[in-house]
């Protein structure tokens, strides 16, 4: 089951070609998997691609509060609190109890436990510190880009990372091309990153300030 209620045309209902598994759904870029507020009976693992999570608010605005990658499983809910959307074309399968025995948490505490988190490693820092703590984050989900070595897929697009760490989507470019500047990472194409001092990446990420890192 991968169920949608008011955007059922979003989700295709081809096999995928890589997948063997007769349930594998594939969903579209930028299709919604479900919608907030929607209920979720059934659990989704993400197999191929990256799906967002965003909270929208009343005034047209939203907050995203993670990203699913491979592997990862959406749990089911009563009542979803958050957009399920995918940022690049994704492979979906769902999961049984059977298949994943008893979830921990719901889709609903999932979602709060996601906030949490994010709320914990952004709150209170600098652009530079979040932007730099969320390239650290990413680091080992993006995948390789078969063009060039040593460059990774940047397939979180300017506007979602804006959205998910709380600044203007040219903080957020700027902040990127602070980084390229001081060598920490180069950005071959808009769409390409390769990672140069992840210890430097480290301690931005950590530190309050710039200047605080570079001592």
């Amino acid at each position: 089951m991968l169920q949608i209620a008011t955007a059922s045309h979003s989700l295709l209902e081809e096999r995928s070609p890589s997948a063997r598994d007769i349930r594998h759904r594939v969903l579209a870029r930028n299709a919604v998997l479900f919608w907030q507020d929607e209920r979720q009976p059934q659990a989704i693992e993400i197999v191929e691609g990256t799906v967002r999570a965003a909270r929208l608010w009343s005034d047209g605005s939203r907050q995203i509060l993670a990203f699913f990658w491979p592997g990862d499983i959406i749990q089911a809910a009563a009542l979803q609190r958050y957009t399920a959307e995918a940022v690049t074309r994704c492979v979906l399968r769902p999961r049984s109890h059977e298949d994943v025995g008893t979830f921990e948490s719901s889709g609903t505490d999932q979602a709060l436990q996601a906030s949490i988190c994010l709320l914990a490693a952004t709150g209170k820092k600098s652009a530079t510190s979040r932007m730099a703590w969320f390239l650290l984050q990413i680091y080992e989900h993006l995948p390789q880009d078969p063009r060039r070595a040593h460059a990774l897929r940047f397939t979180i697009p300017r506007n979602d990372v804006a959205d998910y760490l709380g600044m203007s989507m040219e903080t957020a470019c700027r902040t990127l091309a602070a980084f390229r500047a001081r060598g920490l990472i180069d950005l071959p194409t808009r769409k390409t990153i390769c990672y140069r001092d992840m210890a430097q990446l480290a301690r931005v990420a950590q530190s309050p300030k710039w200047e605080d890192a570079e001592a």
